[in-house]
């Protein structure tokens, strides 16, 4: 403190702090904000005019810039002595120091009346050295301090201002990552120590901070300042009561505060990158605009003037909004504080809370007084105030050792660690305490900052109870046990009790707000928590929380800070919860008396009611009770469901053959569900059991949970039904086509493309590769594509395909719709609610499979794009999620389907061959096919997709639909993509146990088209359904057959035709999975013994019969390799073979041509043509 220069001499200065003073009648006293508006507020007599003074009272208030609170109070208090008593103005002076200053400060001095300023200027900011400003908006800003270190002097700094601590350390942990430890960085932040900052500051070079406040030490060496601009503040909301960290531009005098770091001990530069325009906000918005006004209000109605903010907002620089005040007002007489109005007086309860010192929130004051009056434990809550007030950030709790750690929670371990430090501090002479050493004993080295200020804080807090005759001997009072400590907390804080979702049949590892509403807010424990456990274990079911934090950010869930285990017997506050039930669920309930009972149990302390015509059950009374008797209701809403995987609906006896098989192919893997199972299991606490059942082929399901959500289950399984009838054969999980690297003819063409796949694949990328990809200098829309589809890969173990791999990942393509380049959001649509890019944009979306190992957690994958700040919105079908990616991020929004593995495996067609490909975790310069197309008849390689897609061509390997049409228009028309040969119809093998299966042909395909036209020659002919024949056998007989018939052709022309067969009884089946076998050709025909077919359907028609259960027919349509033709117009009945040199027969009698092959393997059945005429 200043001194004359004479040691003996009296001090001139002293100081005082919460807690703590020095030579507090000195005549010039340092005080901060807090306290001055305590004794502005409290003390009367402070000055008057029968104060005598040889000179006036100089207030000088440093920072009010800054507009907190504090210093807006005395700001007002001030002016409100100075209105009120005009004659003091000759005994005061204020001086008002400030970098900026918003104009409504002096306005507010020189509206009073009788005041008069000589001068009320603000002086020009000026620095010793010249600062230099560069302007880089919107780069990365570790690319710009990698950038100045390595062209700075030897001790030049480097000072970073982001926008919160999260990102402070992020960047911090980045830094020494990206630059493999030679860029060390440091973190200024609130929570630290005075001295470790210092300490930071003299050996440093870099450092992240978030605000001016934390960075107010010299820095010897500040050569550079980057500004991203922009700030975390805290909001307050009375409609939603909660206070929300929104991140947004720093105003213009936090920018001159920033900048003012520079040119102090040499000339600077500043590197600015935002890209807003600096004097569009001038100054910050003042705290008490946007704060929880509750403390404030109570404080000033307690104080000598009785009156609240409606008054004191006169004397305000700036007002709060009058709906704040006003809810503010209302909510101090639903806590019993004020009397109802129109009285605007102190209850009694408001009265004893007034009688209390300030703990700094109206919360913690309730409870002080709950322990003092009800629960016999006044000196545990008094010494827990003490740390919780010096506590903003709960990084304190993952320094307290093991030994301290209470299975009660962050309130008891924190207790613990201030009574075996007030134990030592009570068992020692006060000047023989030493703090540093008992630390050092007890492993509390690391918070040993935090255990001096609460120390302080609880002397201050003891001496003031010591000088209250309503309270002293029950601040004396110790009980160190949980439950009267808790039911004190829950006084203050029972707005803050949580119910663990896991507890409430829901997600296991969330808390919900234990209130009226039953979908309210969703939290999870601070991970620094005591109570924070692993998956594995329960959470616990309810928890009360000092602090609730919310954020803007891309997350919705708040973190539940200072949390402590609580039991439903202590939780008296008064809550209705309504359950919505289903007519099955309100029916079971009714049945065997269910509720009856649960009402019998619980009524003596709750009310419980039915209402039919809300269908729900309603509960109201003490929470605890409240809680335990929805546990009970839910528990006796569960109930056991079976159903089996079937299929009632009528189906096509292609589709129920199909069908038939698949359900037997599951029941050889029903792992093939158990992602499916796992999250069920998580995230609604429903059991699924599926048991494979031989006699039927099929599977039993068993679903153990209420009836709504069975129901939903079983929607699943519906779903998966519809499109397991509609799938040919169903995949195994590890069919298609492995990854492999490209031939070494072409890998060489390919690297760029292998360095993309390897974006997505390579677990081994870091952090700093993704940070990158996702906010470096160079990302683009496509790069934060590659971040998103490395975290499904990598840490989700995904499979991509589609589009995504197609028009990036090979081709690098990248389009944008020409007239909505400068709106990337007006590129989203939405059909049912689902989201969809525009066509022109490319490339669109990404496409996965989800993982059939494991279990897929879409929460834990939207924290893990949170990282990266990628937003994310998620829809939920019976089949798949739907996300909508970077809706509002300036490179443009994309979306993401994940699809159930289960119904992955239903995807047994690809549409065109350059959306087949597919990648996968680890495989860094590999690609694999979904589907196999490499085998005989297509024979269609990797490198040839690769090829088309390099030149943009595709071909159609499906029978066209109407779905089909569109994506060849789209294909076509928009992206300028060329259609290669005609239409192929690729269709997957069978199970090994069936020679054949049968695959519907769409009616609007040309083919079915064509035929149908051909079949019209057939009189009244009406077409019932015409499938295509797989029958893989044959058709490698049919192909080497074709093959050995080409090389004895002229040009190699094996001459294939497309002709009608008809046949009927055992012959329908046996041709479908025999083929046309020779042993059993007819000896009876014109031409001899031989497989006979037409072109003309009506020729073929004659050798069919109706069904007699349904008066069908059946005709083949068939591929027949003819080969070298004998043409004859007369028969021949002898024939057993084609003439010599000669492949086939065409004869010719009565006005019908007839195509004759003798061998097998020369035709193949193509397509089952099933009708009536």
């Amino acid at each position: 403190m200043t001194m004359v220069n004479d040691p003996n001499s009296q001090q001139l200065a002293g100081w005082a702090v919460a807690g703590a003073e020095n030579n507090q009648n000195a005549k010039v006293i340092y005080l901060t904000d807090g306290l001055l508006k305590e004794r502005l507020l409290h003390d009367e007599n402070f000055i008057t005019k029968d104060t005598h003074l040889n000179r006036s009272i100089v207030f000088f208030i440093d920072e009010v810039h800054e507009r907190s609170v504090n210093i807006d109070h005395c700001l007002a208090l001030l002016a409100r002595i100075l209105t009120l008593h005009p004659d003091l103005k000759s005994k005061i002076k204020l001086i008002i120091s400030s970098a900026t200053l918003d104009t409504s400060v002096p306005k507010l001095f020189r509206q009073i009346p009788q005041i008069t300023f000589a001068a009320f200027e603000m002086p020009l900011m000026g620095t010793i050295y010249p600062v230099t400003k560069v302007a880089r908006p919107n780069e990365n800003i570790l690319n710009i301090v990698q950038e100045l270190y390595q062209d700075r002097r030897r001790y030049d700094q480097i000072l970073c201002f982001v926008s919160s601590v999260k990102e402070v350390n992020e960047c911090v942990t980045l830094l020494k990552k990206i630059t493999g430890g030679a860029i060390t960085a440091y973190p200024l932040v609130q929570s630290q120590q005075a001295s470790v900052q210092q300490e930071y500051i003299e050996m440093g070079s870099v450092f992240f901070s978030t605000t001016v406040a934390e960075t107010s030490l010299t820095f010897p060496q500040l050569k550079f300042v980057i500004d991203t601009g922009m700030i975390n503040v805290p909001v307050y909301d009375p409609q939603s009561k909660r206070t929300v960290l929104k991140v947004g531009r720093a105003a213009e005098s936090t920018i001159k505060q920033r900048l003012g770091r520079l040119g102090r001990t040499q000339p600077g530069t500043y590197y600015s990158l935002y890209n807003f325009k600096v004097e569009d906000q001038r100054y910050p918005i003042p705290q008490i605009c946007q704060s929880d006004l509750m403390n404030i209000e109570f404080s000033l109605r307690k104080s000598p003037l009785h009156k609240g903010l409606e008054y004191m907002k006169n004397f305000l620089p700036d007002k709060p909004p009058q709906s704040s005040i006003d809810h503010t007002v209302q909510e101090l007489r639903n806590l019993g504080i004020l009397e109802n109005a129109p009285s605007e007086s102190l209850t009694s309860h408001g009265r004893a809370l007034a009688k209390l010192p300030d703990f700094g929130s109206l919360a913690m004051s309730k409870c002080i007084l709950a322990a003092l009056k009800d629960y016999n434990c006044g000196h545990d809550l008094i010494v827990l105030s003490s740390i919780l007030s010096v506590l903003n950030t709960t990084a304190v709790l993952k320094s307290i050792p093991q030994q301290f750690k209470s299975t009660d929670g962050d309130f008891m371990t924190l207790l613990n660690v201030m009574d075996q430090i007030l134990l030592v501090k009570e068992s020692v002479k006060s000047h023989e305490f030493r703090l540093e050493p008992i630390c050092k004993a007890k492993g509390l080295t690391g918070i040993q900052h935090i255990i001096k200020q609460a120390l302080r804080r609880q002397l201050s807090l003891e001496k003031s109870f010591n000088l209250s005759a309503d309270f002293r001997t029950q601040a004396q009072v110790k009980s160190n046990d949980w439950e009267l400590i808790a039911k004190s907390l829950l006084v203050g804080y029972h707005t803050n009790v949580f119910a663990s979702t896991k507890e409430l049949k829901d997600r296991h590892d969330l808390f919900v707000r234990y209130n009226d509403s039953i979908d309210s807010d969703i939290a999870s424990l601070d991970s620094q928590s005591v109570l924070a456990r692993t998956v594995n274990k329960t959470p616990p079911a309810l928890v009360i929380a000092r602090d609730i934090r919310y954020s803007t950010s891309v997350r919705s869930k708040a973190i539940l800070s200072f949390v402590g285990e609580i039991k439903p017997d202590w939780v008296e506050y008064q809550v209705t919860r309504n359950l919505q039930l289903n007519n099955e669920e309100e029916v079971r309930l009714n049945t065997n008396n269910l509720f009856a009972n649960a009402a019998s149990k619980f009524s003596h302390r709750i009310s419980m009611a039915l209402n039919n015509t809300t269908k729900s059950a309603r509960l109201s009374g003490p929470a605890g009770t409240v809680f335990n008797g929805e546990l009970h209701l839910r528990q006796n809403m569960e109930e056991e469901f079976q159903f089996q995987l079937d299929y009632t609906n009528p189906l096509t006896p292609a589709k129920r053959t199909n069908l038939t098989r698949n359900l037997e192919s599951i029941t050889k893997m029903p792992y093939i569900f158990k992602p499916m199972q796992w999250r069920w299991e998580n995230q609604k606490q429903v059991t699924i059991t599926i048991n494979c059942n031989s006699s039927t082929k099929t599977c039993d399901v068993t679903v153990k949970g209420r009836n709504s959500e069975y129901k939903n289950v079983k929607k699943e399984f519906d779903s998966f039904l519809k499109w397991l009838q509609d799938c040919a054969v169903i995949r195994h999980p590890n069919s298609g086509v492995p990854p492999r690297v490209f031939r070494p003819q072409v890998r060489s063409k390919y690297l760029d493309i292998e360095e993309r796949i390897s974006h997505i694949t390579d677990s081994k990328r870091t952090t700093v590769d993704l940070y990158n990809g996702a906010k470096g200098t160079k990302a683009t829309r496509e790069t934060r594509m590659e971040v998103v589809a490395w975290i499904a890969v990598c840490l989700f173990s995904c499979k991509l395909e589609g589009g995504f791999v197609r028009d990036w990942v090979i081709g690098n393509y990248t389009a944008r719709p020409a007239n909505l380049t400068g709106n990337p959001k007006a590129w989203i649509s939405y059909s049912n609610g689902v989201p969809y890019m525009n066509k022109e944009v490319v490339p669109a979306d990404l496409d996965c499979h989800l993982p059939t190992h494991a279990y897929f957690d879409i929460d834990r994958f939207h924290d893990e794009l949170y990282k990266y700040d990628i937003t994310c919105k998620v829809s939920r079908q019976d089949w798949r999620y739907v996300l909508l990616i970077d809706e509002d991020a300036p490179t443009g929004p994309f979306t993401m389907d994940l699809i159930e593995p289960h119904v992955a495996l239903t995807h047994d067609r690809i549409d065109f061959d350059v959306n087949d490909l597919s990648l996968e975790k680890d495989y860094t310069h590999e690609i694999g096919m979904r589907v196999d197309i490499q085998q005989r008849p297509y024979l269609i390689e990797i490198e040839a997709i690769v090829d088309n897609i390099k030149n943009k061509r595709f071909q159609i390997l499906r029978p066209i639909d109407d779905f089909l049409t569109e994506r060849i228009n789209k294909m076509v028309n928009i992206r300028h993509w060329t259609q290669m040969g005609e239409p192929s119809s690729v269709v997957p093998n069978p199970n090994p146990k069936y020679s054949a299966v049968l695959v519907p042909l769409p009616s609007p395909s040309k083919l079915y088209q064509d035929l149908q036209k051909d079949m019209q020659k057939i009189g009244n002919a009406t077409i019932v359904s015409i499938e295509q024949v797989k029958n893989p056998l044959l058709e490698d007989a049919y192909e080497s057959m074709k093959k050995l018939i080409a090389k004895q052709c002229k040009g190699s022309n094996p001459n294939e035709r497309s002709l009608f067969h008809g046949t009927k009884g055992d012959g329908i089946d046996g041709i479908r999975d025999d083929g046309f076998d020779d042993r059993y050709f007819s000896p009876s025909g014109n031409w001899g013994h031989g497989a006979y077919f037409a072109d003309d359907p009506k020729k073929s028609h004659g050798y069919t019969a109706a069904d007699p259960t349904d008066q069908t027919h059946v005709m083949y349509y068939c591929k027949v390799v003819l080969g070298v033709e004998s043409r004859q117009t007369t028969t021949n009945q002898q024939l057993v073979s084609a003439p010599k040199d000669t492949h086939s027969v065409i004869g010719t009698l009565g006005g019908f041509t007839e195509y004759i092959v003798y061998r097998y393997g020369q035709a193949l059945p193509y397509m089952k043509i099933t009708y009536k005429g």
